[in-house]
């Protein structure tokens, strides 16, 4: 292996005969295991005589390695050969040289090896990396300093979002980070491209630094106001440009990324950091002080640059892209929440709005080229929020929605009257006159404040039906497709605005109707949108009834047509609203769902093999809408629970999907189709043959990579062992599966203690269901849990420790003598028990309860003789604890309804109704106020506290005082091993645990000791104290009564 055969093999792989091309690749294949291979690469990367095209494939060929190999793990070794310590040295001594001898293209390859091998050797591996990067740093040869700060960036990267290793970023800030303010600083006065390039990574270095902490070097005074100089200056520097030629394109040249990044970096600083009013409660102490001295000596400049720049930008004498401008409003926005910006922003706000927001708002020029040229893409962009995330539009929606909201004091009045002049002017203006762009903006701007203005205590309440009829409704006629697009998003967003003449509703509904059918794809998805919410009207839903099969054809057309899961909670809301309508054409629907799924999905699996980043967002958009039809046809099984005949005829269609998907690994999809599958053997109670038939899938799937996504698998294998117990008890291979299921996750170390808990609960499910009849299986399931219970620390949750001592008392329930040999076998009688009283206070729930004291009594059935030593001194102790498990049984019983009712119950609309939106008075004065001289509320916070306050109240608190009270506590028990709550009430699970009532159990165990155990029932009976004895009187009269319920309610039957 040498230079010159490695140069004439890389050329090899650019001939444009395939089999030149394989065979040089096969061969480069066999000689990348050879030791050498990678410092040869290398050299020819550095070297001056080998073609530009040969070099990129050079480089392509060692990232790709590099990518493979590095890592150095068991599945990399499997795959493909390790790379030698020898060129690993080689690599790491030259890299930094590499990408300094390399053009821009080639660069970038290579900082992406850099980052890879970062991560798994520095610092350990790799202590004298820093010395290198500062050695390029202070380098007189700019291109060198260029590669010092791509490669500060890659190490910077690696722990900009960890809290645990903040010492790398602190002293990488404070040993570096001034020399790159010195580096940004003097660039920042060039107009050369590498000037801006030095100036863009050293902001974007510093952003990084700041992601998940600020170093204490950059809240010096004299750091914090050099880098702000850089960035202001960044910021301010003027740049020519020409209005027409200018486009997002320009965007990309390094001097609009420099700019980018000291606008992202400052808000970052400012929001995250600098910023009281944003400060979380956990971070307020540590970071206040730097926040005051931001806000006081730093923030009133910055305000006024920006202000600067949004004035520039309305006069035409500055140019700023659509990230710019979405930047630039997230800062403002920021601003309109603290008390002292808000004061420099106030006079201000009016031509923000009028100038700033409202022309983002319109529809542009290049919404319009968008829509003529691909209206799909249009939809995907500017109709799914997701995928307009961070745009200008949305970024100027929320500072509007912050101005209205938060300090609608000052704003509201300012900004209705401007709407509504937009409006008016428009209204009254000649066809001719008329500028449907401003009507779009200003419709637009009515959308974004309707969350606020809907409310009943809204300034402007009664003026809407007014509203929609003279400036909204109008437009569904529009010649303008825009302008009919937007009608109806505006008609959406107010549905719930009432009408006095019903005849209004009608006409508005035949109209969104007959939308539906129009021939611009944008309004017809509006259309779509906009009769989801009409169908809460009884009178649409009958006029509807009878157009149902015809609606549905037309939403699965838009969502072949978009390839988006837009449409798809309209068409789920449709199932579940007409579910009992569905059932004559359920099949049909479910079909062209199933062979939507299948086109869609089909087409992005043929792309996996080459993703690459022009296609990785359509791949993304086909996986969103395969979801959503996935949701829409579980919710279509769900809702047709009381029809089983049409359920299982659904099977037929649905099971297809679900095989392609777990054959397949579509891992972003296992969530639904297991929801599917749930659905179908929950609405039926069974397990189909058709089910049956996926089980091996679902049994591959696991064994491939599914032991990711036991929680989503869950609910599914529960229903095989409920459903399909005959199966289960019957089958010794279906049980050998389940029971390696079970153990895979036990003892794996790729999940963690919420995935042992699912293989808790279905080692719960096959005891409670199999009972008598897998008797096998019982003593590898102790075996299971003992290694966790017998160990002090291998626990680490309250949630995982209370269900392996449930898999214990399931298993005593289930037959106690199986259980007690076990332990006797192996000496883990005394410790298990041990451990099972000494927690039973965290066993909080109902059917926590009735474990306890199944188990427990099952034990004490068992005849004295053949208990274990250990056990036989103790009985009176175990018999202590079933009678204390019943002392609270009774409140979590009441506990347990009382959180039922409070779900099944719903809503207070009165206490709802936008709260956090108005004050609450409804004679507020919207024209004045003093509410700039206060920072905004943290609406969210109070908001999660009244709903806290509401579940405690209904759980038999004192409301929201409890919950602040329990969450201002600093006080710890040390006594409780778990810092941790109970655990949460299943009341919506099914269990065989439902049926059984502990009071007659209990009894009923008495009886039998009395007649069968006489020895044990006297022991017992005599350590009992006068209370407990009273106590326990007092269940067996309980138990009475019941009985005699149950024997008075079946002679009435």
């Amino acid at each position: 292996m040498d230079l010159h055969t490695l140069v004439s093999l890389f050329d090899s792989t650019l001939h444009p005969e395939p089999e030149v091309r394989q065979a040089a690749e096969q061969q480069l294949q066999h000689l990348e295991s050879q030791d050498g291979f990678l410092a040869i690469l290398l050299q020819m990367i550095i070297a001056t005589d080998i073609p530009i095209g040969t070099k990129q494939s050079v480089s392509i060929y060692f990232k790709n390695r590099i990518r493979r190999s590095w890592s150095g793990s068991q599945r990399a070794l499997e795959q493909h050969a390790p790379i030698s310590e020898a060129d690993r040295t080689v690599t790491k001594e030259n890299l930094l040289l590499a990408i300094y001898s390399s053009p821009q293209a080639i660069k970038l390859q290579l900082t992406e090896c850099l980052g890879i091998a970062l991560k798994y050797d520095f610092p350990e591996q790799w202590p004298q990396f820093l010395v290198q990067v500062k050695e390029y740093l202070h380098a007189p040869d700019a291109q060198k300093v260029y590669a010092g700060l791509l490669a500060l960036l890659e190490v910077v990267r690696l722990y900009r979002y960890t809290t645990s290793k903040r010492d790398h970023i602190d002293n990488i800030a404070l040993e570096l980070l001034p020399q790159l303010q010195k580096i940004a600083d003097d660039a920042v006065s060039s107009n050369d491209d590498l000037a801006m390039r030095l100036t863009w990574i050293s902001f974007k270095i510093y952003y990084n630094c700041i992601q998940s902490g600020i170093p204490p070097s950059f809240q010096e005074p004299d750091q914090l106001v050099a880098w702000g100089t850089s960035f202001i200056k960044m910021i301010e520097k003027p740049v020519a440009f020409d209005k027409e030629t200018m486009d997002e394109d320009s965007a990309k040249e390094p001097v609009w990324k420099a700019k980018k990044w000291a606008i992202r970096s400052i808000n970052r600083l400012y929001a995250r950091y600098g910023n009281p009013a944003l400060l979380p409660a956990s971070d307020s102490k540590k970071n206040m002080p730097f926040a005051k001295l931001f806000t006081a000596n730093f923030l009133p400049q910055l305000v006024q640059v920006y202000l600067k720049q949004v004035e520039g930008y309305a006069t035409g004498q500055i140019w700023m892209s659509l990230r710019l401008r979405g930047l630039v409003a997230q800062f403002l926005s920021d601003c309109v929440k603290e008390k002292s910006a808000w004061k420099l922003v106030k006079p201000h706000t009016e031509g923000i709005v009028s100038h700033f927001i409202f022309p983002q708002m319109c529809f542009s020029r290049a919404d319009q080229e968008l829509w003529e040229d691909n209206p799909v893409e249009y939809v995907q962009k500017r109709i799914d929020p997701l995928d307009d995330f961070g745009s200008p539009n949305v970024a100027a929606s929320s500072l509007l929605i912050d101005l209205a909201v938060d300090r609608k004091k000052s704003t509201l009045s300012f900004i209705l009257s401007f709407i509504n002049n937009v409006l008016t002017t428009y209204a009254q203006s000649p066809a001719e006159l008329r500028d449907p762009r401003s009507k779009d903006g200003a419709l637009n701007m009515m959308g974004a404040l309707c969350g606020g203005l809907c409310s009943r205590k809204s300034p402007i309440f009664d003026t809407l039906p007014d509203f929609l009829l003279t400036h909204v409704i109008p437009e569904f006629t529009s010649q303008l497709g825009f302008l009919r697009a937007r009608a109806l998003d505006t008609y959406c967003r107010y549905s719930s605005v009432q009408f006095q003449d019903k005849q209004v509703l009608a006409g508005i509904f035949e109209s969104v109707f007959n939308l539906l059918s129009d021939p611009e794809l944008p309004v017809r998805v509006h259309a779509a949108l906009a009769l989801q919410p009409m169908i809460e009207n009884e009178d649409v839903r009958d006029v509807l009834s009878s157009h149902l099969p015809q609606v549905m054809q037309m939403f699965l057309n838009l969502t072949n047509e978009i390839d988006s899961d837009t449409i798809s909670p309209v068409i789920e809301e449709f199932v579940e609203v007409f579910a009992d309508r569905m059932a004559p054409f359920a099949v049909q629907l479910a079909q062209q769902l199933c062979d939507t799924f299948m086109r869609v999905m089909s087409d992005a699996v043929s792309k996996v093999p080459e993703i690459t980043s022009a296609n990785l967002d359509d791949i993304s958009d086909k996986t969103m809408a395969a979801m959503g039809v996935l949701k829409t046809l579980g919710t279509l099984v769900l809702n047709l629970e009381s029809t089983p005949e049409v359920v299982y005829n659904l099977e037929e269609v649905l099971f297809p999907v679900v095989r392609f998907v777990l054959e397949q690994r579509l891992v972003d999809l296992y969530d639904e189709v297991f929801e599917i599958l749930d659905c179908c053997m929950f609405s039926v109670k069974a397990v189909s043959a058709n089910a049956w038939g996926l089980f091996d899938s679902i049994y591959m799937c696991f064994t491939n990579d599914g032991i990711d996504f036991i929680e989503e698998m869950l609910p599914s294998l529960d229903n095989y062992v409920s459903y399909g117990t005959d199966v289960v008890t019957s089958n010794s291979e279906v049980q050998a599966r389940l029971f390696n299921i079970i153990e895979t996750v036990m003892k794996s170390d790729r999940v963690g203690e919420n995935d042992r808990v699912c293989a808790c609960k279905l080692m719960e499910a096959i005891m409670l269901h199999g009972r008598n009849k897998i008797d096998g299986m019982i003593p590898g399931f102790i075996s299971l849990v003992a290694a966790y219970l017998l160990s002090s620390d291998a626990i680490e949750t309250q949630h995982f420790l209370v269900y392996s001592l449930e898999v214990v008392l399931n298993a005593l329930h289930y037959n106690p003598s199986i259980v007690l040999t076990v332990l006797e076998q192996y000496k883990w009688t005394e410790g298990i028990f041990t451990r099972l009283l000494q927690n039973a206070s965290k066993f909080t729930r109902v059917n926590d309860k009735k474990l306890m004291i199944l188990g427990l009594t099952a034990v004490l059935s068992v005849p004295a003789a053949q208990l274990p030593p250990a056990l036989q001194s103790g009985l009176p102790q175990l018999f202590e604890g079933v009678l204390q498990t019943f002392r609270s049984l009774d409140t979590a019983i009441e506990a347990r309804e009382a959180l039922q009712r409070m779900y099944e119950g719903g809503s207070d609309d009165d206490d709802l109704d936008n709260e956090f939106e108005w004050d609450g008075n409804e004679d507020d004065d919207f024209e004045g106020g003093d509410d700039e001289d206060d920072d905004v509320d943290d609406l969210e916070n109070e908001y999660l506290k009244h709903l806290a306050g509401k579940a405690s109240k209904a759980l038999g608190g004192n409301g929201s005082a409890d919950i602040e009270d329990s969450i201002g506590s600093g006080d710890d028990d040390d006594d409780d091993e778990y810092d941790e709550d109970a655990l949460d009430e299943e009341y919506s699970m099914e269990t065989p645990l439902d049926h059984i009532d502990a009071y007659l159990v209990l009894q009923d165990r008495l009886t039998e000791m009395q007649v069968l155990n006489t020895g044990t029932y006297n022991t017992i009976m005599q350590s009992l104290s006068a209370e407990s004895g009273q106590f326990l009187r007092s269940l067996i009269d309980e138990a009475d009564k019941k009985r005699n319920s149950q024997a008075s309610g079946n002679s009435q039957q």
